[in-house]
Parts: structure tokens; sequence; C-alpha cells
């Protein structure tokens, strides 16, 4: 009788185990979407990241070899609010076909922002390659992040 019930509270804490694992898992494992349109081509990429560290919140999505990185400082951030992507109110990369481009135009809109939860955004731009100004590209995205931290 005695083995039965240390089986049985042995199946029982591992099963609460589990879900606690499953759930600090999913709290900490970016969640998400992001999607670039490039010179014409749709890329999806895959799951984002969003951490807000000593006041500045990073949005990175990478796949392959495409994808973002834009850095915005938390106070800065106002649902509705529109960037210009060539102000000092960021850091914005973008990468294309495993080249860097820097926007010469372009815009950034935050579409929702819940701290420590949630980023949403679109952004529009046309850009070069950094350092060689006669490789252009025209792009839009669009994506939504469940912040991490």
């Amino acid at each position: 009788m005695k083995s039965i019930s240390k089986v049985f509270i042995l199946c029982l804490f591992t099963i609460i185990a589990s879900s606690c694992v499953k759930k600090i898992i999913d709290d900490i494992l970016p969640s998400g979407s992001a999607s670039i349109v490039a010179n014409g081509n749709t890329i999806n990429l895959g799951k984002p990241t969003a951490v807000t560290l000593l006041g500045v919140v990073t949005i990175e999505a990478m796949k392959d070899k495409n994808g973002f990185t834009l850095l915005l400082n938390k106070s800065d951030i106002k649902t509705g609010k529109t960037y210009d992507l060539k102000s000092s109110t960021g850091v914005f990369t973008f990468l294309y076909d495993g080249a860097y481009y820097s926007p010469s135009t372009g815009t950034l809109e935050i579409t929702k922002f819940t701290d420590n939860k949630i980023v949403e955004g679109k952004f529009s731009f046309d850009g070069s390659v950094v350092g060689i100004s006669n490789k252009k590209m025209t792009a839009t995205g669009t994506f939504s992040i469940d912040i991490v931290l």
C-alpha cells in the first residue's frame, strides 16, 4: 500500500512540475509575428523578440538573411506615434538577402504598446545598402510581439 501512495505522489509531483516548467517556458520564449515585404518579396520572419532593458525596447525579427532590429527609448513610445526613421529617436537596421540597409526615408508607427507586455507596429522605408548608395530597397513591414522582459 505504501508503494502505491509513493507512486501516486511521484506521478502527481511529475504532473505539477511539468505544467510549471511548461508555463515558465511559455513565459520566456518569444511569441508573435513579423513580416517584411522587400522589393516586392514577402518574407515571414519567424519568431520575433522584444525585450525591455535599461529603458530601451529592442525589437528584433531575423530569419535566414533577412530581418530588422529596432531600438527605441521606452519613454518615447506612444501608441499612434509615427517616427521618422532618419531621426535620432531610435536605431533602425534592416537586413535583406544578407545586406544591411539604412533608410533614406521612412516611418515607423507603434500601433499598440503595453509596457512589459506587447508591442505592435508597422513601418515603411526606402533605403540603400550601408556604404553602397546604388543598391536600393523599398520595404514595408509589420510586427506584433509579446515582450519577454
